[in-house]
């Protein structure tokens, strides 16, 4: 199999098409299909064997996009941090859509590279993920 087919194979042919085909900077969540949002908003963000995941290459895949769209970098150990924005963004989107709500935040609006890219993301990357300053490796019997 040579090494365009394995990219296909692994991220989906339509995930594939979409986001080299129609994800641009002006592409909001509102314009993201169903099934590729129901992808994203599924990814386990526990696991650390990303690309054994169709899922979790879709999404990589969508962000890498992302950044290159923003102009920056992507940094590797902020990437279940860009993962898990992104998988929040697409649940909530999904809930959106199930409801027929309008759009309430007006960061609904905003283009999806910028969610990433711009201040929402640069505020989640920064942000502690453990609450009540519990440090890493400490038994707190949960």
């Amino acid at each position: 199999m040579n090494r365009h087919n394995a990219i296909v194979s692994a991220l989906g042919k339509e995930a594939l098409e979409w986001i080299t085909t129609h994800f641009r900077k002006s592409t909001t969540l509102m314009d993201v299909p169903e099934k590729l949002l129901r992808r994203l908003a599924c990814v386990d963000i526990t696991i650390r064997d990303y690309q054994r995941d169709s899922d979790s290459i879709a999404a990589i895949a969508l962000l890498t996009f992302a950044y290159k769209m923003g102009g920056k970098t992507q940094i590797p150990h902020h990437g279940p941090r860009d993962i898990l924005l992104l998988k929040v963004l697409c649940k909530g989107e999904l809930e959106r859509r199930e409801k027929g709500t309008g759009n309430m935040n007006p960061f609904w609006l905003s283009p999806v590279y910028e969610l990433i890219t711009g201040e929402v993301g640069e505020r989640i990357r920064k942000a502690s993920i453990l609450k009540g300053g519990h440090k890493r490796g400490e038994n707190h019997g949960d």
